[in-house]
């Protein structure tokens, strides 16, 4: 017999239906938790995950109790809802799932509507989950889009665009320009937004949605590094070299209100400056809205979200980024020439078959020293040999290999100190990890 999870996966080959009539008919059965709920809605393209972690980190250190829904887990469904950062636990997990699925059921009976979606549901189970737990501030990632996005029927505190691009086409639109205006979907009237910094034709797409836009560049926010942090070791052999490993950066962040104290951010990269800056200037707002000071220093140092230019070994480095856009990519190198500027790159590669894989692969190309490519088990997921072609495409020569033994070849590669590897094309790429001990 199947668990309540595995069944409530099942629904996920009736695929995405964009639109709010069905998850709105299902939270109204529930007597709409989601309205007992303070919220702050983010959506964008790239870096939401980790700005919904950045605030909720600095809230949880502000002294809230907190709610966190992100999409999609890494290991463990669990992981979706958190609260003060702990995942549900699997008990009440299960429990919330059959009461869920069962009131859906009854309500696409009464109301001869299709069945509630698996995003449907569990977005329904986040907010039933942080409404009986009386959270005092909910932080609502964005499954896809926004504008039909199931977590679209909160009205929130704060409104927040991270920075838009390419993904998603086939659902969102081919053009940036429809990309956008899916985003600008979670705008609500008469409450605040902030923005990334974004091209002129989003953020005018932004902006004609009628609310004033808070949008975040060097003026209102300055986040400058000062210093990467780094540790150093030796490798397992002997003639290894002592190699410099990053762990975090070293930030100054100004801001109208605040001259923060020096912060060590252990998210790395440019980008991760943009979506600090990007948290930064949100809590600023929401701090003005509820009459409290923000705990930034204690909050950011101790943020916690992986999978996002995570060293997963130093002996040969092994780095796992879960890019999966052409825009992902373009982080992705360069944050890689700004660390290891002088290294030779070996990258495993994973995809979800809805991706834009070959201009992902593109940009990235100009860093590849060598390549092998693994299989994703997910709904969605390429074999190691579709992955390989993809490369193909993009110029690149890569090994299609079977994902217990990458590892060895990926390590018999990069046994000479001047060498990492980085696994990246897919989130769903830390599940593989997990599953077989890479």
């Amino acid at each position: 017999m199947s668990s309540p999870v595995e069944k409530l996966f099942q629904r996920t080959t009736q695929g995405i239906k964009p639109g709010l009539d069905i998850v709105t008919a299902l939270l109204q059965a529930l007597d709409n938790p989601h309205h007992r709920l303070a919220a702050i809605h983010v959506a964008g393209t790239n870096g939401k995950g980790s700005v919904c972690a950045m605030l909720e980190s600095v809230l949880r250190a502000s002294g809230f109790k907190t709610g966190l829904y992100t999409s999609p887990h890494l290991i463990d469904f669990s992981e979706r809802f958190r609260i003060n950062g702990v995942p549900i636990s699997a008990e009440k997990l299960e429990r919330y799932i059959q009461t869920m699925e069962e009131t859906a059921d009854q309500v696409a009976e009464e109301t001869a509507q299709r069945p509630a979606t698996f995003f449907e549901i569990s977005t329904a189970i986040a907010f039933q989950y942080f409404a009986d737990a009386g959270v005092d501030i909910a932080i609502i990632e964005t499954g896809m889009g926004g504008r039909w996005d199931a977590t679209n029927v909160v009205i929130p505190l704060i409104s927040v665009i991270t920075h838009i691009d390419i993904d998603h086409t086939n659902y969102l639109g081919d053009s940036i320009e429809a990309i956008a205006a899916e985003k600008a979907g979670i705008i609500k009237p008469g409450r605040p937004v902030v923005s990334a910094p974004q091209s002129k034709v989003v953020m005018d797409i932004l902006q004609g949605r009628g609310e004033p836009v808070l949008n975040v560049d060097g003026a209102s926010c300055s986040v400058a590094v000062q210093k990467p942090n780094v540790h150093s070791g030796a490798g397992d052999c002997a003639s290894r070299k002592q190699s410099s490993v990053y762990v975090s950066q070293g930030l100054k962040i100004e801001t109208h209100s605040h001259n923060l104290p020096p912060i060590n951010l252990p998210l790395l990269g440019e980008c991760q400056r943009e979506n600090c800056a990007v948290a930064v200037v949100t809590l600023e707002v929401l701090a003005d809205m509820l009459h409290f000071e923000p705990e930034f220093k204690k909050g950011l140092e101790a943020v916690e979200w992986e999978a996002r230019f995570q060293t997963l070994e130093t002996d040969p480095l092994v780095i796992l980024d879960g890019a999966h856009n052409p825009s992902a990519a373009r982080a992705l190198m360069k944050t890689l020439k700004e660390l290891y500027p002088k290294k030779q790159i070996g990258f495993i590669f994973g995809f979800l078959d809805d991706k834009e894989s070959v201009e992902f692969l593109r940009e990235l190309k100009p860093l590849v020293s060598n390549a092998w490519t693994i299989s994703i088990e997910a709904p969605r997921g390429t074999t190691a040999e579709q992955a390989a072609l993809q490369c193909q495409v993009a110029g690149i020569d890569a090994d299609p290999i079977d994902v217990s033994s990458v590892w060895n070849s990926a390590r018999e590669w990069a046994i000479e100190p001047d060498r990492l590897i980085v696994i990246t094309g897919s989130l769903y790429l830390k599940q593989v990890l997990g599953k077989n001990s890479l």
